[in-house]
């Protein structure tokens, strides 16, 4: 027989693979994942109150679409319609404008 040396047989394992990320990909990873996070919040904003501004937006228009209602249905005009009384109605109209934009823009985010 021969004397040979037997030789070890050496497995080779090789390490998994691991990505390089560039600092600009990390980035851009990290404003897209704070963008997604900050959709959410807008999301669970809008539910939140959707209700309550949908409720109130309700409530103010009713009462003045009543209000001018009851004046036209009527026949009666405010013979002493004060600064007071324009400004209060001016009042009511903005508010339910602002509210109405308020509304349309937590429903637009929500889609």
């Amino acid at each position: 027989m021969s004397s040979k040396k037997k030789k070890k047989q050496r497995i080779r394992v090789f390490a998994p693979f691991k990505p390089v990320i560039h600092p600009e990909e990390e980035e851009i990873r990290t404003q897209e994942k704070r963008l997604e996070e900050e959709r959410l919040k807008v999301l669970e904003f809008s539910r939140k109150t959707r209700k309550g501004f949908g409720v109130f937006s309700m409530a103010v228009g009713a009462f003045i679409f009543g209000f001018f209602a009851y004046f036209v249905w009527t026949g009666m005009t405010l013979k002493a319609v004060t600064t007071e009384i324009k400004i209060a109605l001016l009042a009511l109209a903005v508010l339910l404008g602002a509210i109405n934009i308020i509304t349309g823009l937590l429903l637009i985010g929500e889609y």
